[in-house]
Formats: structure tokens, C-alpha cells, sequence
């Protein structure tokens, strides 16, 4: 199956795709230029709002306002105000070599993002949890770079990429603690294949998409290969499911550091994709706090 282009943004890095079931609306972040667009999926007309520093990962709140993971932290964006507030205390607000780069909201409403050094080339990373009083605690270190992560339709299972060990974990998860254990492989790739951001379906199954790839990778719950949707892109950042009835696979792509001949070879990088599954993917959980 081939993905298409969908809407007019052309985000320099893109990452991060959120669908609004309420709105009708889809987001997605250009990471290093610390914006994010929010298309309207009836009409395509969109609007950036740059929330004044590299933005790795964002999610809807509850109370209509933007939960952020950026350069220095945690923080909470208003659309109205253009405002971004940082959360006092936020980890690693003094590490300039690290960045936030993605995260999701987890079935009782928290925040999880992660940090990776700005070029990934050594494993300094950190998982963290926004908890609901803004509270943040540390659960998992030594990560190159943080990336695609999800709960399994049960909950009781948390997954977490990790690019370059080209591997995606599981762990045992507590919803109402928060709290991780047990980590494990679930899917093992090649040296020379890199998985980034992802999505997981209502049955559990996993949609990868592979940095320098072309493609989303399809898994079944178990991490077998069920099959690749290509990208005319050869960087593919990650995907969410929306659309009326969850089934449209959208698909983030980046244009980052290309050089001529490689544009010239990508004319659609930076550019969003859509397919139209079998499947649907589970509601995305807002941020409570």
C-alpha cells in the first residue's frame, strides 16, 4: 500500500501527529523550529503557533490548552495568549545538550515524554511522567533517543522505541502508579533499520515509522510483521490514526538537513501523508493536569 499526500504544511522536521475527535482537527510539530500546525481535516486550512523554543512532543489537555515537551522541560501552552509556561521545577531546564522528543498521554491522563542529546550520538536520555499536580518523576535512563511510545488497549503494557538500539521495549505497567518494570525486547531490528514515532491500533498492533526508510512498518501485537505501507519520503518521523471512524493512518515526514540532490530525490519530504486502513486506532487519551 502507498500513503498520499494530504493537507498543504510542509514542516522542515516534522513529528508528533495528534487527531482531535472533537474538533475534526490534526496537529503536528516542526520539532526544531518550535511550532506546531492545527489543520482543519473538512476544509485543509491550517494555522502555525510557535511556542518559543524546539518542540519535541505535544498532546491536548482537558482544559483546551497544549501540554508541551520542549528544549528546557515540561510546559503548558495557551493557544489564546500565545503563552508558554513552563512547569517550576521541570527536568534538565540546565542541559542544553538535550532536548525533549516525544512522548503521549497514558490512560489516566499523565504526560510522558522523553530527552535525547540533540544529535543522539550518546545514551544521556531520560523517560519522565507528568503527573497530575505537576509533579515529575524519572523512570528509565541510558536512552539514545526517546521516541515512539503507547499503551496496549488493556493498559497494562507500556511500549517505548529506543532508535538507535533499533529496538522498541515493553514493560510491565501499574496505571495507577505510573510506575514501569520488567523491561523486555519486543521488536528487534537490523543495525542499519531505524525506528521512530508510532501508533497502536484498538487491537494492539504497532505502526512504526522508519527513519531512512520509506515506510511505516505494520506489527501485529505480538511484534510480528504484518506489512509496509510506502512513503515516497525516505525520512518517515511517525503516525497517528484519525478521521471520522479512526481508520485514516496520517503520517509525518521530514525535510530536515537534506542536501540539494536529496530534495531534488524527495520533492514531497516535510510533507503529510494519509491512508486509508482496515483498522482502527484506540482514542488518545488528554492531559488532566
Amino acid at each position: 500500500m502507498k500513503a498520499e499526500p494530504i493537507f498543504d504544511i510542509k514542516p522542515i522536521h516534522g513529528e508528533g501527529p495528534i487527531w482531535c475527535p472533537i474538533e475534526e482537527k490534526f496537529y503536528c510539530v516542526d520539532l526544531l523550529k518550535g511550532s506546531y500546525f492545527k489543520v482543519d481535516y473538512k476544509t485543509g486550512h491550517s494555522k502555525e503557533f510557535n511556542v518559543g523554543q524546539e518542540l519535541g512532543v505535544m498532546a491536548l489537555c482537558e482544559n483546551g490548552k497544549i501540554v508541551t515537551g520542549v528544549r528546557d522541560g515540561f510546559g503548558i501552552y495557551d493557544e489564546r495568549t500565545n503563552e508558554l509556561k513552563l512547569i517550576k521545577d521541570s527536568p534538565e531546564m540546565d542541559v542544553k545538550e538535550r532536548r525533549m522528543n516525544d512522548g503521549a498521554v497514558d490512560p489516566k491522563g499523565r504526560f510522558f515524554a522523553g530527552t535525547m542529546e540533540y544529535n543522539g550520538a550518546n545514551p544521556t536520555g531520560n523517560l519522565y511522567c507528568l503527573h497530575l499536580d505537576h509533579s515529575v518523576a524519572l523512570l528509565e535512563q541510558n536512552i539514545y533517543i526517546t521516541n515512539g511510545m503507547g499503551w496496549s488497549p488493556d493498559y497494562r503494557t507500556y511500549y517505548m522505541i529506543d532508535t538507535m538500539r533499533n529496538v522498541m521495549y515493553a514493560y510491565d505497567y501499574n496505571a495507577e502508579t505510573a510506575r514501569i518494570s520488567n523491561r523486555r525486547e519486543h521488536i528487534q531490528w537490523r543495525k542499519d533499520e531505524f525506528p521512530d514515532g508510532m501508533t497502536i491500533d484498538a487491537d494492539g498492533g504497532f505502526w512504526v515509522a522508519m527513519w531512512e526508510g520509506n515506510k511505516v512498518s505494520h506489527f501485529d501485537a505480538e511484534g510480528d510483521w504484518v506489512e509496509d505501507i510506502y512513503v515516497p519520503v525516505h525520512h518517515v518521523t511517525s503516525c497517528c490514526f484519525g478521521g471520522k471512524n479512526k481508520n485514516i493512518l496520517f503520517i509525518t515526514t521530514s525535510r530536515l538537513n537534506l542536501t540539494e540532490k536529496e530534495q531534488k530525490e524527495n520533492p514531497l519530504a516535510g510533507r503529510c501523508f494519509g491512508l486509508e486502513t482496515n483498522t482502527k486506532g484506540q482514542i488518545e487519551p488528554r492531559f488532566k493536569g
